[in-house]
């Protein structure tokens, strides 16, 4: 019932830009796997880092993957983004959603980014890493995967 419900509210919430903290837009561009930017109705540009995951960096095992899998997902399509708040550098945190799937989700449980326990408790997330690193996909088929932010720090 959950679900329908929320399927309900994404389609109702698809024809409005903003409305209650969910955003619409076109996806114009995919910086990695875990950030995109949309045009809205209104012609603004908005940064979405999706909430609760962390994708592997540029230069980094899957990085280009993990880009790749999103923009082919995504680009040139209409999302609907939960706002979740802003980080530190003024993105929207966010769940993506594409014809009802939760990006987000997608992501995590095809091995294509860590769910982010630092920043987010979700139990959604922690199963389907699980499930990612049962099956060995992606960035779970490597013996010792780098997390992003473990990366990110090495680069400092």
């Amino acid at each position: 019932m959950k679900k329908i419900l929320l399927a309900l509210f994404l389609l109702a919430s698809c024809s409005m830009t903003t409305d209650k903290g969910v955003i619409s837009g076109k996806v114009i561009s995919v910086a990695d796997g875990d950030t995109m930017t949309i045009l809205t109705a209104e012609k603004k540009q908005i940064k979405i880092r999706l909430q609760g995951i962390d994708a592997p960096e540029r230069g980094q095992d899957f990085g280009t993957v993990a880009r790749q899998q999103l923009n082919n997902l995504c680009y040139g399509k209409t999302v609907t983004v939960e706002n979740k708040g802003e980080d530190q550098y003024g993105r929207v945190l966010g769940v993506v959603y594409i014809d009802g799937m939760n990006v987000n989700e997608y992501m995590v449980r095809n091995g294509l980014a860590w769910y982010y326990r630092h920043f987010v408790n979700d139990a959604r997330l922690d199963s389907l890493e699980q499930l990612a690193r049962q099956e060995k996909v992606n960035i779970w088929s490597m013996k010792n995967p780098m997390p992003p932010y473990e990366y990110r720090k090495s680069k400092r």
